[in-house]
């Protein structure tokens, strides 16, 4: 696992409020109560804050604002794009009802169903870029492939199989497309990772039309009830957002 994502893992929630859990233990036994106290309250309110669809959609807003939704699909060929790039984003481990096999995470699942709907207004070709971050025998790419093709009936052209962060998403995807003269692609993925992703693209050196896709909705109109009563789901729309501004920090110091 690079080591970017094992930093990300011991920062974010949960995590983090494991971390700040144990801090206030600590200072208990140390006898500072009110330093613990306040550690401990905060590690609460932040917990219930970050669990809430409006916490999640006040964190992941502003990310995907940067980048809207596609409208009119049939127009981007027109517009000078090659090509359709996936973007990699997690797996189901060993599926039992698929007996034992790898397959596409449902967040995954999100990204392939808008890749075919863009192929099939654009009819543009497809590549998916997502290696094995964690050792798997199946990289990502291929696991994407396969389930482009049995479940949307939609082909992929190529397949880049090594990369385990987006800047190498990037950088690998770069280095099969541009000897073929694709420079001006359609990038998939999620709406809080594209600021993030198309940025990097670009960075390479192509010409991006971000396809965003897997917005967070929930929070932003919803039944008071719903809105502040904490949610798995919104726990993971919120470490996800957190996530993309982790990378857009780092980015910002390492990418030149």
């Amino acid at each position: 696992m690079p080591m970017t994502q094992i930093i990300h893992a011991l920062l974010l929630p949960p995590a983090l409020l494991c971390w700040m859990g144990l801090l206030a233990l600590l200072l208990a036994w140390r006898g500072w109560r009110i330093s613990a106290t306040a550690v401990a309250l905060l590690a609460i309110v932040l917990n219930y804050a970050l669990a809430t669809p409006v916490g999640a959609y006040a964190i992941s807003h502003p990310l995907e604002q940067r980048v809207s939704a596609l409208n009119d699909l049939a127009q981007i060929p027109s517009a000078g794009y090659q090509a359709i790039v996936v973007l990699g984003g997690g797996r189901y481990d060993a599926a039992p009802e698929f007996a034992g096999a790898d397959v596409m995470s449902s967040e995954m699942l999100t990204r392939l169903r808008y890749a075919a709907r863009v192929e099939r207004a654009t009819k543009l070709p497809i590549l998916v870029t997502g290696g094995s971050p964690l050792g798997k025998a199946d990289d990502e790419a291929s696991l994407m492939a396969q389930s482009l093709l049995e479940d949307f009936r939609v082909p992929v052209r190529w397949q880049e199989r090594l990369s385990r962060t987006t800047e190498e998403n990037a950088e690998l995807s770069w280095a099969m497309l541009s000897p073929l003269g694709i420079k001006r692609i359609v990038l998939v993925s999620h709406a809080s990772h594209l600021p993030r992703a198309q940025a990097l693209f670009e960075h390479v050196g192509f010409q991006v039309l971000a396809a965003p896709t897997g917005f967070t909705t929930e929070g932003a109109e919803c039944r008071p009830l719903i809105c502040y009563t904490p949610q798995h789901s919104s726990l993971l729309e919120t470490r996800r957002a957190l996530h993309e501004w982790l990378g857009l920090a780092r980015d910002a110091l390492v990418v030149h």
